[in-house]
């Protein structure tokens, strides 16, 4: 994909960290962050929007000033064919900026693509927010993106609160990046992995990770458990990535794509790509 005609808006504090990931991996692309509080460490690389939201943080207040800046995000994206909002959901200013940001973009003729993470199960206050904020993204959208916190708890249940925040950031500027770049990859071609995603309204991200013998089965298990957790709907299909595994076999493969195929009765289309480096 050319990234001079890529956009992408970090909305809400993990919104711009990420954001921030993105622009360093793909650097021609035109980044954006609109949160209520400035963050000196974006550089130049990321262009800052403030909402001047003062002690009023309900939502309705974060959607008018959404609204007021609506201009100057469309006038910064000009030009632009696609363009990712990326937001954690559960917050006041994700959850409510989010879809305003997505929808401006889209009377602008901007095909837009959501990428949203979810609260943690045991972030029980920020559910409500989390659900209406979904619902409305995935009614403005072309696609929506949908990555579960708790995919992190179970890879790595002993991490402290922070460090585990910082390490999901990471991860997911990665994937962004991959979602969008052109990095070496088998079995899929550059720009296949959006194409899935804005073909699909509803587009689920499960991770699982296994190491030793029967790894194979073991991590294709757990993300048709991620994704039983995330949705109760069938699977129509499926993109696999494949990643940092240098022995992989043909037998290993086939093994992956059928055990998928058993536990979440998909049917449809699944495609597998192969990534040598990575987490």
């Amino acid at each position: 994909m050319n990234q001079t005609n890529l956009g992408i808006i970090g909305v809400g504090t993990a919104g711009k960290r990420i954001a921030e990931k993105v622009s360093l991996s793909l650097p021609g692309a035109r980044c954006l962050s609109l949160d209520d509080s400035e963050w000196r460490t974006l550089g130049g690389r990321v262009k800052e929007i403030v909402l001047p939201l003062g002690l009023d943080k309900s939502p309705g207040n974060v959607k008018r000033e959404a609204w007021t800046c609506s201009d100057d995000i469309a006038s910064f994206f000009k030009g632009v064919n696609t363009a990712l909002v990326i937001s954690g959901l559960g917050g006041t200013v994700g959850s409510a900026a989010a879809p305003i940001v997505a929808q401006r973009l889209k009377e602008e003729g901007v095909r837009v693509l959501g990428v949203v993470i979810m609260p943690f199960k045991f972030e029980k206050s920020r559910h409500f927010k989390a659900a209406v904020g979904l619902k409305k993204m995935k009614m403005v959208c072309d696609g929506v993106v949908i990555i579960d916190n708790e995919n992190f708890v179970e890879k790595a249940p002993q991490t402290p609160l922070l460090k585990a925040y910082e390490m999901e950031n990471d991860w997911i500027g990665k994937f962004v990046s991959t979602l969008l770049g052109s990095d070496d990859k088998f079995g899929l071609e550059e720009g296949d992995v959006y194409g899935f995603t804005s073909a699909n309204k509803n587009n689920i991200v499960a991770v699982g990770h296994a190491e030793g013998s029967g790894m194979a089965e073991e991590a294709t298990t757990k993300v048709a458990s991620s994704l039983r957790r995330q949705s109760e709907a069938n699977v129509s299909s499926a993109l696999m990535c494949i990643v940092g595994w240098r022995d992989i076999s043909v037998g290993d493969v086939s093994t992956i794509v059928s055990t998928f195929r058993g536990t979440t009765l998909c049917e449809g289309d699944v495609r597998t790509g192969y990534y040598s480096n990575g987490e």
